[in-house]
C-alpha cells in the first residue's frame, strides 16, 4: 500500500480539499495531509515510511526533511507548472519529479478565451456601469473591439495553446504562433512566425510557456517596440513572462491596447498596485486552471502517475513532462 504525504495550503477551499480527499480515498493509500501553513505538523509523520508526496501549485518540499524520505520514489506536483520547485535537491536524492500538464488545460484555454473577450469588451467596466447606475459617459463600445479578423499571436503551442487556437479560430480568428519545438504548422492557415513577427503582426498575443531563464522576461523594455498594431496582452501562464516595466511603460504609453492577467507579480495582490490604476486591464486571480471538472482531472492524473511510479521499477515514459 502507498503510505502518500499530500502538502496542501490553508487558502485552499474546503469544498476542494474534500473533493481531492474523497479521490485519494478510493485508492486506499494512506494519507498523511499537512498544509504549508502548518509544516510543525510534518513532524508526526513518518516521512522514512513515506512512498510519495503530493504537492499543492506554486510550492516546494521543504529542504531539511529531504534526507528523511529514504523510501520516497516520487514528488507529484500538483500543477503544470514547477518553477518554484526544488527539483535539484529531489534528484540529488534520487526521488522522481513529476508536474501534472494537460489536466487543467481545456480549463485554461477556456479562460484564456474568457481573458480576451473581457479585456477587448471592456467586461468589468460594463459590468459597473449595470451596477451602479452609472450610464453617464458610455462609450457606446468606441473603447471596445471585436475578435473576429483579429490575428491572435499564440507564443508556445503545446496542449494549451493548441486548444486556444482552435476556440480562437471557431471565433473567426488568423491563427499565428511562435514555438522553436513546432517544425511545421499543425492545422492549415495556422502561420508560423519568429517570436518578432508575431510581435510585429498581431492584434492579440497570448502566452502559453513555461517560466525560465529562456522564457522570463520574453516582452521587455528592448522588443516591446515591436508592438506594432498596439495588441492587447493575455497572460495566464507566469506574470515574470512580461516585464513588469516594461508593461507599466506599454500601458502608460498606450502603446498596447491593454492586458488580461490571470497570474500576478505578488500573490496575493495589493490594492495599491500601480496596475490597478488603469482600466485598461483584466484581472482574475490566478484561476485559469481551477475548475471542479479540472481538479477532478488534476487528482486522477496525479493519483496515476504515482500508482504507476510505485508498481513499476522502471518509470521511464510514465512521467508527465513540461507542457
Amino acid at each position: 500500500m502507498v503510505k502518500l504525504l499530500w502538502m496542501t495550503i490553508d487558502r485552499h477551499p474546503e469544498s476542494l480539499r474534500a473533493l481531492i480527499r474523497e479521490q485519494l480515498a478510493e485508492t486506499g493509500w494512506e494519507v498523511f495531509e499537512i498544509s504549508y501553513d502548518s509544516l510543525q505538523d510534518i513532524e508526526s509523520v513518518p516521512l522514512e515510511e513515506i512512498d510519495a508526496v503530493l504537492l499543492a501549485p506554486a510550492r516546494h518540499f521543504p529542504t531539511g526533511y529531504m534526507d528523511r524520505l529514504t523510501q520516497c520514489k516520487i514528488m507529484q506536483i500538483w500543477s503544470s507548472g514547477y518553477d518554484k520547485f526544488n527539483i535539484e535537491d529531489a534528484h540529488d536524492r534520487g526521488i522522481l519529479v513529476a508536474n501534472n500538464h494537460g489536466s487543467n488545460a481545456i480549463s485554461v484555454a477556456e479562460h484564456t478565451i474568457l481573458m480576451m473577450l473581457g479585456v477587448s469588451r471592456r467586461a468589468p467596466e460594463m459590468h459597473n456601469r449595470v451596477t451602479t447606475g452609472n450610464w453617464a459617459g458610455n462609450d457606446h463600445g468606441m473603447t471596445s473591439y471585436s475578435l473576429s479578423g483579429k490575428t491572435l499571436g499564440i507564443v508556445g503551442l503545446g496542449n494549451i495553446g493548441t486548444l486556444v487556437a482552435k476556440r480562437a479560430e471557431a471565433l473567426g480568428m488568423k491563427i499565428a504562433f511562435a514555438d522553436p519545438g513546432v517544425t511545421a504548422s499543425p492545422a492549415p492557415g495556422w502561420e508560423k512566425q519568429t517570436f518578432e513577427e508575431l510581435l510585429t503582426r498581431s492584434d492579440y498575443v497570448t502566452f502559453h510557456v513555461h517560466l525560465g531563464p529562456e522564457t522570463k522576461n520574453m516582452i521587455n523594455s528592448t522588443n516591446i517596440g515591436l508592438l506594432k498594431k498596439k495588441p492587447f496582452l493575455i497572460n495566464v501562464s507566469r506574470a515574470e513572462l512580461i516585464e513588469r516595466e516594461a508593461l507599466l511603460a506599454a500601458l502608460e504609453s498606450q502603446a498596447i491596447r491593454g492586458v488580461a492577467i490571470d497570474a500576478h507579480y505578488q500573490e496575493p495582490t495589493e490594492p495599491s498596485d500601480k496596475l490597478f490604476s488603469f482600466d485598461t486591464v483584466f484581472y482574475s486571480p490566478h484561476i485559469a486552471g481551477s475548475t471542479v471538472d479540472s481538479y477532478q482531472e488534476t487528482v486522477r492524473a496525479c493519483v496515476e502517475n504515482i500508482r504507476a511510479t510505485h508498481q513499476n521499477s522502471t518509470t521511464q515514459g510514465l512521467i508527465r513532462s513540461a507542457d
